[in-house]
């Protein structure tokens, strides 16, 4: 007992520490593409899922949090926490020019605790998207010889603060559901200034800021058949119902001097209520596995993103988005003294038809990932997960951009005390 209110006095004070960032993943690089819609979305899973393709919402482990299925969150009977951090490195390329970006941030904080036998109750919060780019570009005004320069810019991004509560029901289903409460905000500006020879005009500035709240809801279920002596197959759903997101817009304009100091005070020219259309969301996934041994997953996801519609009213070219989800999890020898058949191995691929569209170009996203976990602490109770990502999005054209990029998820997870001897049904 003494053990679980350090865990949870924990998680407190490092949940109190993370609210204080308004977004937690603009920390991630340049991202062009995240300025189109909600930004760039982030993976759904914790670091043991993002070796494995992200795959989970047919089988989890329960040494470690599942984030893909509530309903999977009762096979955690014991009172765990983790929290995760991201690295990433991203090379951009177009026809014209290359760019290397580096960021990093905190990535996820999760608790997990038995409610009752049958009930267990995770509380987490997290990045859902963020937005961080800038693009430069020069223009002719009219048929003059003078030349203006547009910075586009955006910064901002969404989180998700988590309540999730999984049920067993019976002896192979359980079921369960996740309420999540979106919150965030985001700021566009647009600012354009004139040339003439090698002295520059006043610069016009106008900033679009957006501040975002939401509460959605998801609904899990799986089943778990035993085939023989340690041997199940799995199945697993969730659904991610259509919300409207209520936004706060304000729109301003600003006249600045050529070394950027005001020069009037910033025009009102919108400020109103909006609405902003979240489209329902569904996963699917099977899976083998053998008992701490063996586990091949596979998750199909889509989302209708043509049914999106922003605060300008139309989907911004998107169109419906699918991903497939393949990974490996393999033990060695579970009940073995030697400390490196103790370790986790895991391989993941991902094949992600994202919703962008830029001009007629669809962009797509292909990865691989791997990683392990690492037993760690008085009789290996916790672990270190860590994971690696590398993949590409997007190609080199004269209307998009490549974008290849490799991503590192170090993350903890935490027990109060070491698993019990699990009972094989």
């Amino acid at each position: 007992m003494y053990k679980t209110r350090k865990l949870l006095r924990w998680s407190l004070v490092v949940g109190a520490a993370f609210l204080q960032t308004t977004v937690f993943a603009q920390g991630l690089g340049n991202s062009p593409y995240s300025a189109i819609g909600l930004g760039e979305l982030l993976s759904k899973g914790y670091a043991p899922s993002n070796a494995m393709g992200d795959v989970g919402v047919s089988a989890s482990n329960p040494l470690y949090i599942n984030s893909l299925n509530p309903a999977l969150l009762v096979r955690n009977r014991y009172t765990m926490f983790d929290v995760g951090v991201i690295g990433q490195y991203k090379s951009l390329q177009d026809t014209k020019q290359n760019q290397r970006d580096f960021g990093g941030n905190i990535g996820y904080l999760a608790l997990s605790f038995p409610v009752a036998p049958k009930w267990s109750l995770g509380l987490s919060l997290k990045p859902y998207s963020f937005i961080n780019y800038q693009q430069n570009s020069y223009g002719r005004i009219g048929t003059s010889i003078y030349e203006a320069q547009y910075i586009y810019n955006g910064k901002g991004g969404l989180n998700q603060l988590n309540l999730a509560n999984g049920f067993q029901i019976g002896k192979n289903l359980s079921v369960g559901a996740d309420l999540t409460y979106l919150f965030g905000n985001f700021n566009r500006s647009v600012t354009s200034q004139l040339r003439i020879g090698d002295s520059r005009d006043y610069i016009v500035s106008r900033d679009d800021r957006l501040n975002l709240s939401d509460v959605n809801l998801k609904l899990g279920a799986a089943y778990r058949q035993k085939l023989k002596e340690n041997h199940y197959v799995n199945f697993g759903a969730t659904y991610n119902m259509a919300s409207s997101l209520n936004a706060v817009r304000n729109t301003t304009l600003e006249v600045l001097s050529s070394n950027g100091q005001p020069i009037t005070n910033p025009d009102t020219l919108i400020q109103a209520n909006v609405g902003v259309n979240l489209p329902a969301n569904w996963r699917v996934g099977v899976s083998y596995e053998k008992f701490f041994k063996l586990l091949l997953s596979f998750d199909y996801e889509r989302q209708n993103w043509s049914q999106y519609k922003g605060i300008s009213g139309n989907n911004e070219n998107m169109r419906d988005g699918q991903s497939f989800h393949f990974g490996l999890e393999y033990v060695p020898k579970f009940n073995s003294t030697k400390y490196w058949d103790l370790v986790f191995y895991r391989l993941g691929f991902i094949y992600n038809q994202t919703p962008l569209v830029i001009g007629t170009k669809p962009v797509d996203d292909m990865s691989i990932s791997m990683g392990m976990s690492l037993p760690v602490g008085r009789n290996f109770v916790n672990l270190i997960n860590i994971s690696f990502v590398a993949g590409q999005r997007g190609t080199v054209s004269s209307q998009t951009f490549r974008e290849r990029y490799g991503r590192v998820v170090l993350g903890i997870s935490l027990k109060d005390t070491w698993f019990q001897k699990f009972k094989v049904d």
